[in-house]
């Protein structure tokens, strides 16, 4: 993501993609078929880590402070909450412990956030990643940024971030998926909100298909002087592609 998740990290310089209008809820478009996925040859790498279902036990809990994620009971989910005010940055994300080739993500979950916070560097985010460590390589997945409680697509490249906004508002229980068109037309990504197709971010000359990827969810709270109670991310049934 453009913010750290661990670590202050150094400003990159970002390329926008002007959001477009928004509603209390994901409006709807034309729904469009899947491209065919494209195959690649199958290594000992692949064999490790298939991409498929991706269980709760695979992934690592962190925290900067005293509010912790945590595995929702008696689900298969994981509930990601906004930090407080218990230290000046807060940071918590859930991070899966092994990628593994794959050309996007999918979940059933909600985002809940809220408009309060001071600025768009406070936010929540699941999405698939190819850089754990400085977190400034290819990304695809989804962002709200808790100034304006906007949900928005997104995908990022060393030195870029592409967006669209998807909606405003809304805290309830829907299936998010993100996607490269095919092995051709690796620098396009498809967004789609309880199987209704959303938009489509291009980011050219940045392959996006078959990487090795993280599934990540995180929240960054980056100031002081607002009540994020309530403010959380839960994903159930996430898999990658």
């Amino acid at each position: 993501m453009k913010n750290v998740l661990k670590k202050p990290l150094s400003i990159l310089c970002f390329l926008l993609v002007f959001a477009y209008g928004c509603s209390d809820e994901p409006e709807t478009k034309p729904n469009v078929p899947d491209d065919n996925r494209e195959g690649h040859p199958i290594s000992a790498k692949d064999m490790t880590n298939a991409s498929g279902p991706v269980s709760p036990g695979a992934f690592s809990l962190w925290q900067s402070c005293s509010t912790y994620p945590y595995y929702i009971s008696g689900t298969n989910g994981i509930c990601v909450p906004v930090g407080g005010t218990e230290c000046g940055t807060n940071y918590l994300g859930a991070q899966q412990n092994g990628g593994q080739y794959a050309t996007g993500l999918q979940f059933t979950g909600t985002f809940k956030g809220g408009n309060n916070a001071p600025n768009g560097s406070n936010e929540m985010a699941v999405f698939i990643c190819d850089n754990v460590s400085s977190w400034t390589g290819r990304e695809m997945g989804f962002v709200k940024t808790l100034s304006d409680n906007t949900l928005k697509a997104y995908i990022q490249s060393p030195g870029q971030y592409i967006y669209q906004t998807l909606y405003t508002g809304g805290s309830g229980y829907h299936t998010y998926k993100c996607q490269v068109r095919s092995a051709s037309q690796n620098s396009l990504v498809d967004f789609y909100v309880d199987g209704v197709y959303q938009c489509t971010l291009n980011n050219p000359g940045v392959n996006y298909w078959n990487q090795w990827y993280y599934f990540v969810g995180t929240t960054h709270r980056t100031s002081g002087g607002w009540g994020s109670g309530g403010q959380q991310i839960e994903m159930y049934d996430m898999q990658t592609f």
